[in-house]
């Protein structure tokens, strides 16, 4: 494998591995595992690994536009870049590494659905609406992965997670669940949650 392809291909994994805190757990909602939280591990390193991915990038970008002498058979020298598949597939990984840097900033919430479950609280006896504090989330991709596990979980209706005001609400029906079970499912995803007193 030439250097190009390296650097360009080294670029979108530092990439990925700078989002892997938002990335992480919206992959593991999707497969339906828990762990979420145990990605925040990487958002100490997003700084650093967002650098990285500029380097290589840098470097790829140089590697493709940079002209270079090539010795011909009849020894003349001759002014070559690199092929226009190269330089696209550089253009590609940059395109990739700019997706994976902004993944976090990507809102997959419905802000409106958590107001609706407030608003309808009580339509059957056992139908009960929970709002949880939640501790730990980085980004919005940790929302939307916590969002899916607690959806998933026994007895729950609907679940809407609010990353902005940290913040889960849980409508369930009582007879097959409880606020504490709720708790200890985000609890198993990494992040720490408590029923609040605030309903706002």
């Amino acid at each position: 494998m030439d250097t190009k392809k390296l650097s360009s291909l080294g670029a979108v994994m530092t990439a990925i591995l700078a989002s892997l805190c938002c990335i992480g757990p919206v992959a593991v909602a999707l497969i339906g595992i828990g762990s979420i939280g145990a990605f925040a591990a990487f958002e100490a390193y997003r700084p650093y690994l967002i650098g990285v991915t500029g380097l290589l990038l840098g470097l790829a970008f140089y590697l493709a536009y940079r002209k270079r002498e090539v010795m011909c058979e009849d020894g003349s020298c001759k002014i070559e870049s690199a092929s226009k598949w190269n330089k696209l597939t550089v253009w590609l990984a940059a395109a990739l590494a700019a997706l994976a840097i902004a993944f976090p900033s990507f809102d997959f919430t419905n802000a409106n659905a958590a107001h609706v479950m407030l608003n309808q609280q009580r339509a059957q006896n056992s139908t009960v609406v929970a709002v949880l504090e939640i501790e730990g989330m980085d980004c919005k991709g940790c929302a939307k992965g916590l969002e899916a596990t607690l959806s998933r979980a026994a007895g729950v209706k609907n679940a809407a997670v609010e990353f902005e005001k940290s913040r889960a609400i849980v409508e369930y029906d009582s007879t097959k669940t409880s606020v504490e079970r709720l708790v200890a499912v985000v609890d198993e995803t990494g992040f720490k949650a408590k029923l609040s007193e605030n309903l706002k």
